[in-house]
């Protein structure tokens, strides 16, 4: 599977914020993009969990292990991620 760009940058930041806890508030990844893209980005959550990318606990998620080799693929890679974050 082919992932956007914003899935990308999904992916890599679920894998930062992930050294700190198992899992992850979806809204506090959603909260990390500006406002005209939060929509966008929950979007791209919900297709990352479609494709396996994470699995949903409660409201929180992870990354799955393919979820772990993509992002550690695209941080080896150099994906060209959104200048967005904050």
């Amino acid at each position: 599977m082919k992932l956007t760009e914003l899935e990308k940058t999904v992916l890599i930041t679920f894998l930062v914020f992930m050294k700190k806890k198992k899992s992850i508030s979806e809204e506090e990844i959603v909260l990390k993009f500006p406002r005209r893209q939060r929509k966008n980005v929950r979007e791209a959550i919900e297709n990352l969990k479609k494709n396996g990318f994470l699995i949903s606990e409660e409201k929180k998620a992870k990354l799955t292990e393919k979820g772990i080799k993509e992002a550690m693929k695209l941080l080896k890679t150099g994906a060209r991620l959104w200048a967005y974050l904050r």
